[in-house]
């Protein structure tokens, strides 16, 4: 049988993907600026050159005057402003026949006649290894030349087909460049993954106190630092814990044992006391008190013990099987049957008191106790001893906490899937600070009761619900078992 892979950190999967789509997001991003930065630097080439050539031809075309007679006839040429053309530049104006009309700045090594073929040659953007600038105009042909390996021309021609299927290849493009950014994005993403899961791995453990260890290096080598330092601190607090606890279990494990032993003698001669005929009624009395008493401290020792175990959760270790309805039924017998209170039954009742209780001869029924039980045959899986105790704490509770008396009633019923019990007193109810700390068990040799009840419900896996309503009000889920 295969071993199930760890589940998957949604934590860390979220951060591993905003890593990748954002890293994505700022490539695509950077390829669209780079991309309209080349369109903008390639759609003005005369940008790069110190003036402007084609810039400086329109600039020449709008200051450039002509003069004619009265007949129409031009006479002469000149540029108003001869600031215009940089020192270095040089200019002519070419008529149809290809004779020089005008020119300023114009190198000696220049011709002043240019055939059909010297000017085809020229629009080839080079005039004697001088770079030259085309503008015509209905008087005549501007040449614009500027110094020798000033600029690179290059010509570049492209088919029609090569712009219809422009879109296309942009957008291939496109795409290869949003795989290559997602790749690189998820080799650097996988390496921060491993570097965040390292971390998240490191807190769970913190939080549940297991021992971390974490390399103290990278870019969380300060988060790992203090992790590391933590769990170690944490190990020595619940070392010093442990021992101590330990010790202190031990001692009421030995204080128990030592009381356990003359409390037994105490109770067994104050039982044989009772039953002696011998003895006056006033003095059996007595050793009724005397046996009463003691199970009162073999109770409270039982708590103890049982508190000692409970305080940090300890799960049950003899669960087996229960029927709830028979549980419940044997812990109501072992109030009726107790020399405690005096309680009569009301509705259906499957045990009665025993007549020979000291409670039922001298003592007045203060309390009725009713059972209804609509669960049937419903299994639980549980400590039956844990559990007795619970609802004996809690019937007790009912019984000790109302001493003019009051009605109690224990009810359980079959949900679709736990048993449902409930215990309820119209009593005067439980001081409000004691709901508020059922989780909490008290630091005095009272109140263990309802704590205790609410810890053994909880390591059952069931759910304690306690209010005062109408008197207290208890409402208790166990998870139903099945064969």
């Amino acid at each position: 049988m295969k071993k199930n892979s760890p589940p998957i950190n949604l934590t860390i999967f979220n951060i591993f993907i905003s890593i990748i789509l954002i890293s994505t997001f700022v490539a695509m991003l950077l390829f669209f600026v780079n991309f309209l930065g080349a369109g903008f630097i390639m759609s003005n080439g005369g940008d790069i050159y110190p003036h402007n050539p084609r810039g400086i031809l329109t600039k020449i075309s709008e200051h450039f005057s002509v003069a004619t007679d009265e007949d129409g006839n031009v006479v002469s040429f000149s540029l108003t402003d001869e600031s215009i053309l940089p020192g270095d530049y040089w200019c002519i104006l070419l008529d149809d026949n290809g004779d020089i009309l005008w020119s300023l700045h114009k190198p000696d090594d220049i011709p002043s006649h240019y055939s059909l073929k010297d000017i085809a040659r020229l629009t080839r953007w080079f005039l004697n290894d001088y770079p030259v600038y085309i503008r015509a105009e209905d008087y005549g042909l501007f040449i614009l030349g500027i110094p020798k390996d000033a600029v690179g021309k290059y010509s570049i021609e492209y088919t029609m087909e090569w712009f219809d299927t422009l879109p296309q290849r942009i957008f291939r493009v496109f795409v290869l460049n949003f795989l290559f950014a997602a790749l690189l994005s998820s080799v650097f993403g996988s390496f921060l993954y491993k570097r965040i899961k390292l971390l998240t791995d490191g807190l769970v453990k913190l939080r549940r106190e297991e021992p971390v260890s974490l390399p103290a290096k990278g870019i969380f080598k300060e988060p790992f630092s203090n992790i590391t330092k933590t769990s170690q601190a944490l190990v020595r607090k619940n070392t010093l814990l442990a021992s101590r606890d330990k010790a202190r279990s031990n001692w009421i494990s030995g204080i128990s044992h030592d009381i356990r032993t003359p409390l037994s003698m105490v109770v067994g001669y104050g039982e044989q006391l009772a039953e002696d005929e011998s003895l006056s009624e006033e003095n059996k009395k007595y050793a009724a008190v005397i046996t009463s008493q003691g199970m009162k401290i073999k109770k409270l020792i039982e708590d103890l013990n049982l508190t000692s175990s409970l305080e940090y959760e300890m799960q049950p270790h003899n669960k087996k099987p229960l029927q709830i309805a028979v549980l419940l039924r044997s812990v109501v017998s072992e109030i009726l049957n107790s020399d405690l209170s005096a309680i009569r039954f009301s509705e259906d009742l499957c045990v009665a008191p025993d007549p020979a209780s000291p409670s039922g001869q001298n003592s007045p029924e203060k309390y009725v106790l009713s059972l209804a039980l609509r669960c049937g045959q419903a299994m639980v899986m549980g400590d039956e001893s844990l559990l007795s105790r619970a609802f004996y704490n809690l019937l007790q509770n009912s019984i000790n906490h109302n001493e003019n008396g009051c009605r109690i009633k224990v009810s359980g019923s079959l949900q679709a899937k736990y048993v449902l019990i409930t215990i309820a007193d119209d009593g005067q109810g439980v001081p409000a600070n004691v709901l508020e700390n059922l989780e909490t068990l008290p630091c005095t040799a009272h109140g263990f009761g309802l704590p205790m009840a609410y810890r053994i419900i909880r390591a059952h896996g069931g759910e304690f619900r306690a209010e005062n309503k109408g008197g207290f009000h208890v409402s208790i889920e166990l998870p139903l078992f099945t064969p």
